[in-house]
């Protein structure tokens, strides 16, 4: 056989391997969708969680994913996949609005945010690390054209330093964003607050479904957990779910 041909013969099966998993893709998004539009909110969520474990994350995906939830009762999963839809598209309006509904639902007020903690979510964690890399690329071609060249001083100093400032912006609402590793959703009804990682002992308090607390330490079943209010204690590993699942770290960042 003819080397063009076999070339030929792999290009056309690469695409349309190519062509059927975007259709497999399409059609377990549909089905999904389906049985929302059916009112089968549980296997909707099956449906979407399926789509997750073999394709991988999505700000879509997820928000239906959470609707689903949503519809089905579960407040704490629903809270947690809005949050991880808005961990990959900090902008979407429809996110932050069904956010804000569920926490509502749950009884939780929206969480307070400083604006440079608003400001450092604005874009994704893709997005900051295009932009620093522009900014690194243009902080060089800055001290190279003013080594080539004795014109414009003036303009290359300009530019070099906006874009130290851009990079720098950057390295700290990546900063800022990196801290959401060691978030955790409660995803179980009031679930009870210990001071030591064993369940002897009465519980101290108990958190509501949906809030969010820091992961600070693990013990066998247990998490150590600090609330915003930083009040400490050991709930069940079972009973919160990290924001970021850590087999997942790279690909939330990269998206």
């Amino acid at each position: 056989m003819k080397l063009p041909t076999i070339i030929m013969m792999s290009l056309v099966l690469l695409a349309s391997g190519t062509l059927a998993y975007a259709a497999d893709q399409q059609t377990a998004f549909d089905q999904a969708n389906t049985a929302f539009a059916q009112k089968s909110y549980g296997r909707a969520a099956s449906d979407g969680q399926a789509i997750i474990t073999q394709q991988g994350y999505s700000a879509p995906v997820l928000f239906n994913l959470a609707n689903a939830y949503y519809r089905d009762g579960k407040l704490g999963l629903a809270i947690l996949n809005y949050e991880r839809a808005q961990f990959l598209s900090p902008g979407d309006a429809d996110i932050a609005f069904n956010l804000h509904v569920a926490r509502a639902k749950a009884g939780l007020a929206d969480r307070p945010m400083a604006w440079f903690d608003q400001a450092a979510r604005f874009f994704s964690l893709n997005t900051l690390s295009w932009l620093g890399a522009a900014a690194v690329l243009l902080i060089a071609a800055g001290f190279v054209g003013r080594q080539l060249t004795q014109r414009h001083r003036f303009g290359w100093r300009a530019g070099i330093t906006a874009s130290a400032c851009v990079l720098l912006a950057t390295i700290l609402a990546v900063g800022i964003q990196w801290s959401d590793l060691r978030e955790a959703i409660v995803t179980v009804k009031d679930t009870p607050v210990y001071i030591s990682p064993v369940t002897v002992a009465q519980p101290l308090y108990t958190l509501a479904e949906g809030q969010a607390v820091k992961l600070c330490q693990a013990h066998g079943e247990f998490m150590l957990v600090e609330t915003s209010d930083g009040h400490r204690g050991w709930v069940k590993r079972a009973d919160v779910t990290p924001l970021i699942p850590a087999a997942h770290e790279a690909q939330f960042a990269s998206l």
